[in-house]
């Protein structure tokens, strides 16, 4: 089976990253943390041996684009559920049918995270990894895949739920990984810092990101 993984991600620019965690650390500070996570992420999906590309939702600068070591692309498809669909329709339309759309600020990601979603996908056609907010860090589909997103809010304690509804109401089967909390807020990441699940070279770099941006 062909197995595909794409890693959703903007640039981290200060103020266009991580809003919600700037109101707590600043603009600076928010994109220092979201550049670590976003290297954690691509540092644990090279790490899981799955084939990856870096989906971002705008066209980079072409100074950071020289320094990615991923094949990249520009997602389209309006908000994030028709971004999603997008990305399955165009991976099943170029011969893969296993994909896993992991998100970019989970500082608790494994490679056995990865791993075992695709191993989910040889038994059922969905899988998922729920989110502690209520949304989900990663979703995995096989060929052919199915209309999973419509109707669903997003950014809501309730996007999971509505998911997994749809799937009921389509007769869908789907897999849950383990929830995780990403990192979105100024409690999030003092919960990350001390969360002795988070690798210690991670920890050091939020860490870092913060204190740099009080100097």
């Amino acid at each position: 089976m062909s197995a595909r993984l794409v890693v959703f991600a903007r640039e981290p620019l200060a103020g266009r990253v991580k809003t919600r965690l700037a109101r707590g650390t600043g603009a600076e500070a928010a994109a220092a943390v979201y550049s670590a996570l976003l290297e954690h992420t691509v540092d644990t999906a090279r790490a899981a041996g799955i084939e990856a590309t870096l989906s971002l939702a705008a066209a980079p600068t072409a100074r950071w684009a020289a320094e990615l070591d991923l094949p990249f692309e520009v997602q389209s498809g309006g908000d994030i559920g028709g971004r999603m669909a997008e990305s399955f329709d165009r991976r099943f339309s170029t011969g893969s049918d296993r994909v896993v759309i992991i998100g970019s600020d989970n500082a608790r990601l494994q490679p056995d995270h990865i791993r075992s979603a695709f191993a989910a996908l040889e038994d059922l056609p969905v899988v998922f990894g729920p989110a502690e907010d209520g949304g989900y860090w990663l979703v995995g589909q096989r060929l052919p895949g199915a209309d999973l997103f419509t109707g669903v809010p997003w950014s809501s304690p309730d996007t999971l739920e509505t998911t997994r509804e749809r799937l009921r109401n389509l007769e869908i089967s789907w897999h849950e990984l383990e929830t995780l909390p990403d990192v979105d807020t100024a409690e999030d990441l003092r919960r990350a810092i001390s969360d002795p699940r988070v690798s210690e070279a991670l920890r050091r770099k939020l860490t870092s990101a913060l204190t740099d941006s009080d100097r």
